[in-house]
């Protein structure tokens, strides 16, 4: 009546890349003594040339991903009189390797100039400076590797209570911790808007805001450092301590016959978020992101080109704070009933709920008017100093109902048929945690993206059948071998395409996802460009 049952589990993958034996790539192979910036090229491989109108030269650093899991669960299941329990907790460590292969190696760009075409600037090596600011060098200060260390601790206890001879209550909850994760280098960065400060921010070198003055604000405004500045130490956000998941279910003989049976059940569930989204900080934002670039460099020594004076406007990726755990309310209710001997019909509701889901927000995104305005996009952004900042936050949510419907005949040797349709609606705000399709339109007005998601199928038919063909049943020998006991099966599943996400014909203005309208400019519909009160239906 009792059982302990104690696992652990390891798993891992690799991933990485090679070069075949003889490849020339490494700056050793052609005895190549070009200086670098930083000295930090881990496969010590030739730098990238790029030369106008012809293919580039050149070979990207390795990478190299590593996996590790390690799993140890503990479980205690026993009897007492009508109730089943069960407890148990499971502790998982997680470790990721990964590198960004950033160009450390270098990079040089060479085009026409100082009488030359780009051809000849790259063979004479910019030799006397001829090429002018038209030719560039540039190199990344290291390749940002990560070393992920995330952990998870989860503990249930559940019972299964056999209340009455046609009656089972399932009653259990679980409780789930997903510590942020952290970096054993303590790279990990992310935007906090608090701690941005308008005073602090670059410069731009013109009106036009395309381009940042070197030397001028803060190139690490708003951003805090794992370790460093971060309010959560070694993380980059707080732990979620709430993440307590119960669930409860039952089944029902009204008769005591099996004829008739009511089923129903309500869970929470929590999900740890994918810590790729926090790894993609580490590589995009400053301080370990950090490129240098030379104007007018000689190919024997680009560090003596001219230091760019101005520099692009970099865009970051961040993560909300509160990062809350990503949370799904499941429930059902059904009914089963037996039609005939072999006929059973299966009527139910299903639902589902998710709150604190991720999507990217891009919080530096500016409104039209504001651009309108200062006549400049980067001008117009909320936090000056940055392009786009796709900050991954947990504010999406979804809603799902449906009402299922399924039969059932086993017609033993003559056959089976089963028939299942689903209708159902599924809204969200957001179908992907990661999908550039999944920007809000308007950071500043969430809920205006609540809309039938990409993955709504409102109609789902399944059909599948397998019919033996009742020749030959009763012959003998060769016959009933070689003609008899012949099925006939088929599948069919039938449903409804996705919403359409949005239509985009001559100069749409404010389409939005679903199947609204707002402007359409098509000769085949024979509607002006800009219709008086134009929300059209399809």
């Amino acid at each position: 009546t009792t059982l302990n049952e104690f696992t652990f589990q390891f798993s891992s993958n690799r991933i990485g890349t090679t070069n075949p034996d003889g490849t020339k790539n490494k700056r050793s192979d052609y005895s190549l003594n070009v200086p670098e910036v930083f000295g930090s090229n881990p496969g010590g491989i030739i730098p990238t040339v790029a030369i106008t109108g012809l293919t580039s030269i050149g070979s990207a650093q390795l990478y190299s991903i590593e996996y590790n899991n390690f799993t140890f669960s503990d479980n205690i299941s026993f009897v007492r009189g009508a109730h089943s329990i069960k407890a148990g907790a499971r502790a998982t460590f997680e470790q990721k390797n990964e590198n960004a292969n950033n160009v450390t190696q270098g990079s040089f760009s060479f085009t026409a100039g100082g009488g030359r075409t780009a051809f000849q600037n790259f063979l004479t090596g910019n030799s006397g400076g001829l090429c002018g600011t038209a030719c560039s060098y540039s190199e990344a200060e290291t390749d940002i590797v990560n070393h992920l260390r995330f952990n998870r601790y989860e503990f249930f206890v559940q019972d299964s209570w056999k209340a009455k001879d046609n009656l089972t209550l399932d009653l259990g909850v679980r409780y789930s911790i997903y510590p942020s994760p952290i970096d054993t280098n303590n790279v990990l960065t992310n935007f906090v808007p608090a701690q941005y400060s308008a005073s602090r921010a670059p410069q731009f070198s013109s009106a036009a805001a395309t381009a940042l003055v070197v030397g001028t604000g803060s190139t690490t405004n708003g951003i805090v450092v794992a370790g460093q500045n971060s309010p959560y130490g070694r993380g980059i956000y707080g732990t979620d301590w709430g993440n307590i998941a119960p669930r409860v279910g039952f089944t029902w003989d009204p008769k005591g016959n099996k004829d008739n049976l009511v089923r129903g059940g309500f869970g929470v569930y929590y999900d740890q978020a994918l810590v790729g989204i926090f790894e993609q900080s580490a590589f995009t934002n400053p301080p370990y992101v950090n490129t240098v670039t030379f104007q007018n460099p000689q190919f024997t020594d680009p560090r003596a080109g001219t230091p760019a004076s101005t520099r692009g406007v970099p865009s970051l990726i961040a993560t909300g704070d509160p990062f809350k755990t990503p949370r799904s309310m499941q429930w059902n209710l059904g009914l089963s009933r037996k039609l005939y001997a072999r006929g059973v019909l299966d009527l139910g509701y299903v639902g589902s709920r998710g709150d604190f889901l991720i999507r990217p927000v891009d919080i530096n995104q500016p409104q039209p008017s504001d651009v309108v305005r200062l006549g400049a996009v980067n001008l117009a952004r909320p936090y000056q100093g940055y392009g786009s900042i796709n900050m991954r936050q947990t504010t999406a949510r979804s809603r799902y109902n449906g009402l299922t419907v399924n039969f059932r005949h086993e017609g033993g040797r003559n056959g089976t048929l089963n028939v299942a349709y689903t209708l159902s609606r599924n809204k969200t705000d957001a179908s992907n945690d990661r999908d550039a399709v999944d920007l809000p339109q308007n950071p500043l007005d969430l809920g205006a993206e609540y809309a039938v998601a990409r993955t709504d199928r409102t109609h789902i038919l399944a059909i599948n059948f397998v019919y033996e063909l009742p020749f030959f049943r009763e012959a003998r020998g060769f016959a009933k071998q070689a003609l008899g006991g012949w099925q006939i099966s088929g599948i069919g599943n039938y449903s409804s395409g996705p919403p359409v996400s949005r239509i985009v014909t001559g100069n749409t203005n404010g389409s939005r996802r679903g199947l609204r309208v707002d402007q359409i400019s098509d000769p085949r519909a024979n509607l002006p460009a800009n219709p008086v009160g134009g929300v059209y239906w399809f």
